[in-house]
């Protein structure tokens, strides 16, 4: 269906693309275009470092726009949503059709959007991700993944790492509580580098969907 198309999304740590079906992704300090496959078109989400495609010829950068299909952005300056965001949210409307979908995406930031079955999005929230919460004092500084809870440390480190977890988790708990509240049924979708890791301590079922930037790409190239 997508031959000879290729969809890139440039984040801040990891670059991933998408080429005739296949998956993949490097870390974006081990970046270079030679890695890409040839292609006829080249569509890409960037909220990473624009640069690393500098040398990438035919290459269209997308933008969130007020519409698209069923979605509706609740954003008064509709270019100025991470489309990232905006395509994570055009994957969930066409994979679950007739839902009020919550998108969790857990990457370098932990971002929040909410769309009502018909396709009009709610807003969102931005908030530092687990990477950037536990970097975010330099005397604690760590790049652990470990999301233990319910416990009390008898160090510095794993008090830390014990707290921020418990802080990570517990704003992410209770905001799916205020939207099923609001709300009432929702379909949460996980998405982002964390995603396992959190899906493993909600305490509501979630779907994981690793691609759902890429293939929102698929998606708008078909438009």
């Amino acid at each position: 269906m997508y031959k000879n198309q290729l969809f890139i999304d440039v984040g801040n740590t990891v670059v991933k693309w998408l080429f005739e079906g296949e998956y993949c992704s490097v870390l974006a300090l081990d970046f270079n275009v030679g890695l890409l496959p040839k292609a006829e078109q080249i569509l890409v989400s960037c909220v990473g470092d624009k640069s690393l495609l500098e040398d990438l010829d035919k290459a269209v950068f997308v933008q969130s726009p007020a519409q698209f299909g069923q979605f509706v952005s609740a954003y008064k300056t509709p270019q100025t949503l991470g489309v990232d965001r905006f395509l994570a949210m055009i994957t969930s409307i066409d994979r679950y059709p007739n839902q009020t979908r919550l998108i969790i995406d857990a990457g370098s930031a932990l971002t929040f959007d909410l769309v009502l079955a018909g396709g009009e999005h709610q807003g969102g929230l931005i908030m530092p991700g687990l990477g950037v919460l536990r970097r975010s004092f330099t005397q604690f500084s760590s790049d652990s993944k470990q999301l233990t809870l319910g416990k009390n440390a008898n160090n510095t480190k794993d008090a830390w790492e014990y707290g921020t977890a418990q802080m990570f988790m517990s704003v992410i708990n209770q905001q799916i509580e205020s939207y099923l509240e609001q709300y009432g049924d929702l379909q949460i979708i996980l998405t982002g580098g964390d995603a396992k890791i959190i899906a493993y301590r909600l305490k509501h079922a979630a779907d994981i969907k690793p691609h759902l930037v890429l293939d929102g790409l698929a998606l708008y190239a078909q438009a």
